[in-house]
């Protein structure tokens, strides 16, 4: 069985059915760029995995535990669901940090958070038996992500203060603080200036390991050809075509695919 593993994901809107029966798997460490024209159910994917959205069928699994069962009326509760997220760091394209706490605030709020929650449920927290104790452990943890994102030398700012790029960079951070088990980036570029975009692209490049799963969905076409291990292109609700890089963007065997990625040949890209 692979790390994550989505089968058969089924979304609709109203009469609308924008995810049909979506599957795909990932081992650990391994990265998918998710490609495709803006309609194309790239993003509504992102959120089910996320559990941001509620897909109406299909299964959802990390590390061999179920998360989702479409079949499963216990796997829907909103306590199951919060606790799922837990799995899943998200990246949007907003970067959503709180204005009124600094950079590093910004870190450790969620972090706390959990560490009280869980030392009350569980008598620990990142083997912390106490939140004094915890606390040590999440503030070296952020000044650690910090450094990561190259971005010590803003721990005490406001995000207001900040450039686009940076703040895309703390929101990398703190998405890592709480040890996802999938780190998911929807459109990280999309907002930012293009002289911005490839500071926040070397950071994401710079998270490739073997313990870190990813999945990008990306209008970046180079980025995805450099550093993903598997890309899937969607159209219509559907994956048109998935492989490698090589496979995919520079051997296209779908019609869709060689049109979509016709438009960025013509830029270059």
């Amino acid at each position: 069985m692979a790390f994550l593993e989505v089968n058969n994901i089924k979304k609709s809107f109203g009469r609308t059915e924008v995810l049909k029966n979506i599957s795909f798997s990932l081992e650990k460490g391994e990265v998918l760029a998710i490609i495709g024209s803006s309609g194309s159910g790239k993003t509504t994917l992102l959120r089910c995995i996320n559990f941001l959205e509620a897909p109406q069928k299909g299964i959802i699994s990390v590390g061999g535990e179920v998360l989702f069962d479409g079949d499963d009326p216990s796997k829907k509760k909103e306590k199951e669901i919060r606790k799922n997220r837990l799995h899943f760091g998200m990246v949007f394209q907003q970067f959503n940090l709180f204005p009124q706490y600094t950079v590093f605030e910004n870190l450790i709020l969620a972090p706390q958070l959990m560490a009280k929650e869980q030392i009350k449920a569980n008598g620990e927290y990142m083997e912390a038996k106490t939140y004094k104790e915890a606390q040590e452990k999440i503030r070296a943890e952020a000044d650690r992500l910090l450094k990561k994102v190259g971005l010590t030398e803003k721990k005490d700012s406001y995000p207001c203060d900040l450039s686009g790029g940076q703040q895309q960079r703390v929101a990398i951070a703190r998405a890592l603080a709480l040890n996802p088990d999938v780190l998911c980036f929807d459109e990280p570029t999309s907002a930012l200036d293009p002289e911005l975009t490839g500071e926040v692209l070397n950071v994401i490049k710079g998270l490739k390991s073997t313990d870190s799963t990813m999945i990008v969905v990306t209008h970046e076409i180079g980025f995805a050809r450099d550093v993903a291990d598997k890309i899937i292109f969607m159209d219509n609700g559907v994956i048109e075509e998935e492989g490698t890089p090589q496979e995919v963007i520079e051997n296209p065997k779908s019609r869709r695919t060689r049109e979509f990625l016709s438009r960025f040949n013509q830029f270059g890209d």
